[in-house]
């Protein structure tokens, strides 16, 4: 039981996933989002290949498919035969692993990823061995309804990345707190289409959900009396006004600690003699 998705934003994708495994009655913490080559985060280029995948069902087999899927792809020399290639290794792992199992036992998962190569990126749903392309967004695991709820009322696919990083954390937020098997940490990750692809920072992940859960509640609030048509007037502006001034506090406090904690990670990379990346 997971939740994880993939959102188109204007120069990539973005995909987020929570870190929790239930198995039985135990619960684990695992990471769930693999982006490969690792070792080419924040250096890739426009050209480079970066593919990001993340998958809810058997653990096990999960690992398999996407250990196969990234071996299978890696030597790709175009976008259109990574992304076919990335197809086709799903769907020869469970033709060749249905031989092995008896009928009715086969394991099965379900992924999200997505590629991005020579400045194109494009994201993809497995539902075991079926593909298909997905325009906007997708998610799997057992948030997968709230997750494409809370979506549809707010992804557009050419929104800027720093909308979408928001609405990512704010997704894992809600599903870790209303639904039953997921939690653990956020982790979120980024294919640039331009290059630098990279993973979030967990201090920025879980400054995010606590800004927008601080937002949450204030606009909540409001949402309702602005909706409440025998509030009266002089009354709702009372409201709208506090509101409005708690959300400016909020995100002044936001962005003040955002940018103490911007020079204090940049000092600490220069320290050691690297370049802090960039998102």
């Amino acid at each position: 039981m997971t939740i994880a998705a993939g959102f188109y934003f204007n120069g990539g994708i973005i995909f987020c996933a929570d870190t929790q495994e239930t198995v039985g009655t135990s619960k684990t913490w695992t990471p769930k989002l693999l982006v490969e080559p690792s070792d080419m985060l924040g250096k890739d280029s426009r050209d480079s290949l970066m593919i990001a995948i993340a998958g809810a069902g058997d653990g096990p087999w999960t690992d398999k498919i996407v250990e196969r899927a990234w071996a299978d792809v890696k030597s790709s020399v175009s976008f259109e035969e990574a992304c076919s290639n990335m197809e086709a290794s799903i769907k020869e792992t469970y033709r060749e692993y249905g031989e092995i199992f008896q009928p009715g036992y086969l394991p099965s998962a379900d992924l999200i990823y997505g590629v991005k190569m020579q400045g194109r990126s494009r994201l993809f749903l497995a539902s075991g061995a079926i593909v298909n392309e997905k325009r906007g967004y997708a998610a799997v695991g057992i948030g997968q309804y709230l997750a494409d709820f809370l979506a549809s009322r707010v992804h557009q696919r050419y929104l800027p990345s720093s909308w979408v990083l928001m609405l990512a954390a704010y997704i894992i937020f809600q599903c870790k707190e209303y639904v039953d098997g997921c939690g653990g940490d956020t982790h979120i990750a980024v294919l640039n289409e331009g290059g630098r692809s990279n993973r979030l920072d967990p201090w920025r992940t879980d400054f995010a959900t606590e800004q927008l859960r601080r937002m949450d509640d204030v606009i909540s609030i409001l949402l309702l009396s602005a909706s409440d048509f025998s509030t009266k007037e002089e009354d709702f502006k009372k409201e709208l006004d506090n509101a409005m001034s708690a959300i400016a506090e909020i995100r002044r406090g936001g962005e003040q600690f955002s940018k103490a904690w911007e020079e204090f990670t940049k000092s600490r990379f220069q320290a050691v003699g690297f370049e802090k990346p960039e998102i």
